[in-house]
């Protein structure tokens, strides 16, 4: 259960403005002070780095990539068996003061 944690939950179909909403309103929570994540569901799969980089080659060989330059990170997973959005939002919550859910139209948030 996620009642006790502070997520906004924005779902729709393809194209319905999801990431717009979204896009539009961190600014204005980043200027109120607060640290925000966002969860982002695509069942159609993610790509990141191009095939045959050095970051991909790595992931694909089964690690978890940390990508680091010089003004932002990235962190790319393998999902654990049995982990879900709840565990990934959970997570996000203790690092965030607000946690944004694009997509995951069954999660109770």
């Amino acid at each position: 259960m996620l009642k006790d944690i502070p997520v906004f939950g924005v779902c729709g179909f393809k194209g319905s403005g999801k990431t717009t909403v979204i896009e539009s309103i961190v600014p204005t929570l980043r200027a109120r002070g607060l640290r925000v994540a966002a969860v982002k569901h695509d069942v159609h799969g993610i790509e990141v780095d191009r095939p045959r980089k050095d970051s991909d080659r790595i992931f694909r060989a089964g690690a978890d990539v940390f990508l680091a330059g010089s003004e932002e990170t990235f962190l790319r997973t393998h999902v654990s068996t049995g982990s879900g959005p709840d565990e990934e939002i959970r997570a996000l919550a203790r690092l965030y003061d607000l946690v944004l859910v694009e997509g995951y139209k069954n999660t109770p948030v």
